[in-house]
């Protein structure tokens, strides 16, 4: 199915909407696309809108928190938001709970980071 990819900047977060599979073969692009926006741009913090991912696989999970360790250094946070319950289950087992925070809607994602 391959994964659809959305990026948008709104002050000091970048939003970040998925579409398919959050795998091996998708994830590289992602993580370099990320990684270049938070080195050039005045980025601490990143949503994730999970919403239409419909499979995400241990690559995935690393290139999460392999992102928490650069906000983390700029005092920034991850937001998971909009879960659907598939890859709810898979975020609950994986631990990412205990890094990231866990928000109903990209809007109260906004909202908590007062944007």
């Amino acid at each position: 199915m391959g994964l659809e990819v959305n990026m948008c900047i709104k002050q000091d977060t970048v939003f970040t909407r998925f579409k398919g599979e959050l795998d091996e073969m998708s994830v590289t692009d992602i993580r370099a696309k990320l990684c270049e926006i938070l080195r050039k741009y005045d980025v601490k913090n990143i949503v994730f809108n999970l919403k239409d991912l419909s499979f995400m696989d241990s690559t995935g999970i690393g290139m999460i928190i392999g992102r928490y360790n650069q906000v983390k250094e700029k005092s920034g946070k991850i937001i998971l938001c909009d879960l659907n319950q598939n890859i709810e289950k898979i975020i609950v087992m994986s631990g990412l709970l205990k890094i990231c925070t866990l928000r109903d809607s990209e809007a109260s994602a906004r909202w908590f980071l007062g944007l």
